[in-house]
């Protein structure tokens, strides 16, 4: 029996052990939204694979679904975002809000646009060193995903703040003068997911 091969881009959300060398991964992929696959043999030293899916990772996937959900068969790698890696700041905002992801994103459904915002988040992360620019960024972040996914409701006033975004310094200044307020309306919107 043939199985129709997924050719799409993904970045790795997240991951979890399965077995003895397997892993299954959080992908949220271009086409098919937020996909949990079955990595084979991932875990082991001789995998070429493993490189390829690390955390934050974007990478062109090949993916079938099989008699018990989704298979992984092969990854080429597009981007490791290595700069959030090497600061520990980056890393936990990076790390946080696809944490956040992985929660509020319910089944697969295409979203391309909240695709974009995770690239185009990661990629903008990694370019930031101090503290309240990562702040910013993380604002900017999450209140893309709760609009994306429908939880910003309307608290339209606080989204003036982010018309236009292009995920630029430019966009974070814009974000700090309303902080106080767009993190009141973050904590009422995630209030109201009851997730």
């Amino acid at each position: 029996m043939s199985h129709h091969i997924y050719h799409t881009e993904a970045i790795i959300l997240g991951a979890r052990p399965s077995g003895e060398g397997d892993r299954l991964l959080y992908c949220y992929t271009r086409e098919l939204g937020l996909v949990v696959a079955h990595a084979r043999s991932i875990r082991e030293a001789r995998s070429r694979l493993r490189y390829a899916l690390q955390l934050f990772s974007h990478a062109q996937i090949d993916l079938i679904r099989g008699k018990y959900g989704w298979k992984l068969i092969s990854a080429t790698p597009i981007s490791s975002f290595r700069e959030l890696w090497s600061h520990a700041g980056r890393r936990r905002v990076a790390a946080e809000h696809l944490r956040l992801a992985r929660r509020l994103i319910q089944g697969e459904e295409q979203h391309e646009v909240l695709f974009d915002d995770f690239l185009n988040g990661l990629t903008l992360i990694s370019t930031l060193f101090d503290r309240e620019s990562l702040k910013d960024a993380e604002l900017l972040l999450v209140v893309r995903l709760l609009d994306a996914l429908g939880y910003w409701g309307e608290q339209k006033e606080l989204s003036l703040a982010f018309a236009g975004c292009t995920f630029t310094e430019d966009d974070l200044a814009k974000i700090r003068p309303h902080r106080s307020a767009i993190v009141a309306g973050v904590n009422r919107a995630l209030d109201s997911t009851q997730l």
